[in-house]
């Protein structure tokens, strides 16, 4: 049985609330003992406060880890979802470190001395700006995203690409990415810069069931990248995909610089699936998981700045971080043989770059 309310999808929204008002409380009382410096109470007491306030922040960063981990956010939601997340990241480092010293300096009584005593009060502010700032950011998840709101659970598929009939390849679309559904087997490959064995990669149309027809990638086992000529910083990625009928790895890449270096969140039909980059031709991972991988699934990979996000059906599956990649092409890298059934591709920009 779970301890949550009905309404509380994770426990974030639960705690959240406790250390910012106990750092706000700290930062109040220690601006009064700040003029009634014979007073020793408000020492104590604001001293009291930030070290609890501190403990909150360290317990509001690890659920909010895990809260960010359990939601599946609209495009333009995505960018605030990691500034919030690195923001409470430095809220946790800062006040875990200043109660540290607030505590010592209580011990050692020299806190007592006004000009360090006007110093650790004016850190304390600064620390509790970083804090409103941060909530002003989660608080624009929840009210204006619907972050975590039952009410305002998104639908159980990614929207699907305008189709794109009389467009041989992908075509620049209003969120500063493109938008890709093949209407021909292969004339499409024209306006893609292709890396690798070209010569055995097969396309063709094939029936998707209720998906209509869509595109099949079959590859004879060596392998082969295709990206589209548009440089992107920030990237989401959506689309549809069956890998039933693939014996390999099938990667999602970003940031394509040359065909030894990008991001990558790669997919097998076994249900791995890994986000890293290739440096130079070597593989540095930064998360492995499995998921269920039978079937179609729509899938979303976001690469933002050093945050790396992968959903299968709107759950999240994998989570790494690494460094700010900077900019590149997107588009999909085959390493096995087999067939790939793609219904659509599409990328966004999160922050607004090319819209």
């Amino acid at each position: 049985m779970s301890l949550l309310p009905d309404w509380a999808p994770n426990i974030h929204p639960l705690i959240v609330h406790f250390p910012i008002a106990l750092l706000f409380a700290a930062a109040l009382i220690d601006t009064i003992g700040l003029f009634l410096k014979e007073k020793d109470f408000w020492r104590k007491a604001a001293m009291g406060l930030y070290a609890l306030g501190a403990l909150g922040a360290v317990a509001a960063f690890f659920s909010g880890r895990q809260a960010a981990d359990s939601v599946f956010l609209p495009t333009d939601a995505n960018a605030l979802l990691t500034e919030h997340a690195d923001l409470g990241q430095w809220v946790f480092y800062l006040f875990a470190a200043y109660s540290i010293i607030r505590v010592i300096l209580f011990v050692l009584n020299t806190d007592k001395k006004t000009s360090i005593r006007a110093t650790v009060w004016l850190i304390g502010l600064v620390g509790c700006g970083m804090v409103w700032v941060t909530a002003e950011k989660g608080a624009e998840l929840v009210f204006k995203h619907g972050a975590g709101v039952q009410a305002a659970a998104q639908e159980t598929t990614v929207v699907a690409v305008p189709d794109s009939s009389g467009e041989a390849g992908p075509v620049m679309n209003d969120e500063g990415g493109w938008s890709f559904r093949a209407t021909r087997a292969g004339a499409w490959m024209e306006s893609m810069t292709v890396y690798g064995d070209v010569d055995g990669l097969t396309p063709s149309l094939q029936d998707g069931g209720d998906r209509g027809d869509v595109l099949a990638l079959t590859a004879s086992g060596d392998p082969v990248m295709l990206v589209f000529d548009h440089e992107m910083f920030t990237v989401q990625m959506d689309g549809g995909m069956n890998l039933d009928r693939f014996d390999g790895t099938v990667m999602w890449v970003s940031h394509v610089a040359d065909e030894a270096n990008y991001q990558f969140t790669s997919f097998t039909r076994d249900g791995q699936v890994r986000q890293g980059a290739s440096e130079n031709g070597d593989l540095i991972i930064m998360d492995n998981q499995q998921y269920d991988a039978a079937g179609w699934h729509a899938y979303r990979t976001v690469a933002d700045q050093t945050h790396f996000r992968a959903y299968s059906d709107q759950a999240m599956i994998a989570h790494g971080h690494g460094a700010d990649p900077g900019s590149g092409h997107v588009g999909i890298r085959l390493n096995g043989s087999g067939t790939v059934l793609i219904d659509f591709l599409k990328t966004a920009s999160l922050r607004g770059e090319g819209r």
